[in-house]
């Protein structure tokens, strides 16, 4: 079983969820499901810092076995979240020893010039094997898993 869902699509509205302005509200347009809500938190991991606007394309990670408020449009709280313009891919899941995700779609090919950082942006020196990871990739193979060298990699350590 995945330890994250994703779900990508355009942001369409932002409101700030509380009075201090710590949590925000997106709404976004996903391919499947229609209008959604994404709910980010101060602990919400964005990718590179990158801020997100209305009009943004983005994939954005929840934990699978969280439960979720029954309510329409359906909302979801974000773990993670990464700008995916069009021709880009994100996974975060756990990789095992042979790097392949935990429901067997993805394989990472790595070489030792892929980046790869912790979340606070400092350099990451280890192994990848064993540990959750966020790729961005921009194609992978029609294989079972799919392929693919990614461009860049964040590695969350035990505590992150």
């Amino acid at each position: 079983m995945a330890y994250f869902s994703s779900l990508t699509g355009t942001i369409t509205e932002i409101n700030r969820m509380e009075a201090n302005g710590c949590s925000l509200l997106l709404t976004v347009q996903e391919e499947q499901q229609g209008l959604i809500q994404i709910l980010l938190s101060a602990d919400t991991y964005v990718l590179n810092c990158s801020p997100l606007s209305i009009g943004s394309r983005a994939t954005f990670f929840y934990r699978a076995n969280a439960p979720m408020p029954l309510v329409y449009p359906p909302r979801y709280q974000a773990a993670a979240a990464a700008l995916t313009p069009h021709g880009t891919m994100a996974a975060l899941d756990y990789f095992n020893e042979d790097l392949t995700n935990s429901d067997n779609t993805l394989k990472l090919n790595l070489t030792g010039q892929v980046p790869a950082s912790l979340p606070n942006g400092q350099m990451f020196l280890g192994s990848f094997s064993g540990r959750i990871l966020l790729v961005l990739y921009r194609s992978a193979t029609r294989s079972i898993p799919a392929q693919t060298t990614p461009e860049q990699v964040v590695v969350f350590c035990p505590g992150n």
